[in-house]
């Protein structure tokens, strides 16, 4: 009898410890399905609009886990970028990572495991409007120094956040691209285009 009540604890107490450790697996498998499955493309569709207001030809290839991310400028036709676009070109993989803070403990967890194990890596190329290479960076995600702080990042439960799908959000931030666009491409008025 005593033999049964231990083997039966025994039995309850690894159910309990392996139980978030199975959850936080199964997220990782839909997470590299979702990642697998051109789950990038969704960002050139959800930036389209936001890069032509821009005069800027974006597109994503995905070649998992190698991302391709690729910028042509239809108004800037200089050979050499301002340094705070190139420094906005070498920082716009680890900046992505960000958008994992608003994830859940487990999500988070699952989505850095997976960005850790499959060694996804973003490659970034802007270019002129003659298509002159101006800037070029590729960059691991999990050699980002951010990688680490949100590896041990502890979610506040009190918060209240709500809970957020897991989505391949983890595009460049673009808005700082779009700083760096002609004042022109903002104006909406093609006499200012003109100049």
């Amino acid at each position: 009898m005593p033999v049964i009540v231990v083997l039966i604890a025994m039995i309850a107490f690894g159910v309990f410890l392996g139980y978030p450790k199975y959850q936080v697996m199964k997220l990782e498998d839909e997470v590299r399905s979702n990642l697998k499955s051109g789950g990038f493309a969704e960002i050139e569709a959800r930036y389209r609009p936001l890069m032509n207001a821009a005069k800027i030809d974006f597109s994503v290839l995905d070649q998992y886990p190698n991302v391709r991310f690729y910028m042509r400028n239809t108004q800037f036709s200089g050979k050499v970028l301002p340094e705070n676009t190139q420094d906005m070109v070498n920082n716009m993989s680890c900046d992505s990572l960000e958008s994992f803070r608003a994830l859940e403990d487990k999500e988070r967890t699952a989505v850095l495991n997976v960005l850790e194990e499959d060694q996804v890596v973003f490659h970034i190329s802007l270019k002129n409007k003659f298509g002159a290479e101006l800037a070029s960076h590729q960059q691991k995600l999990s050699a980002c120094p951010s990688f680490t702080a949100l590896r041990n990042l502890k979610h506040d439960a009190e918060q209240g956040a709500e809970q957020n799908t897991i989505t391949p959000a983890a595009a460049p931030v673009i808005s700082s691209a779009v700083e760096a666009a002609p004042a022109a491409a903002y104006s909406g008025s093609d006499e200012a285009a003109a100049h």
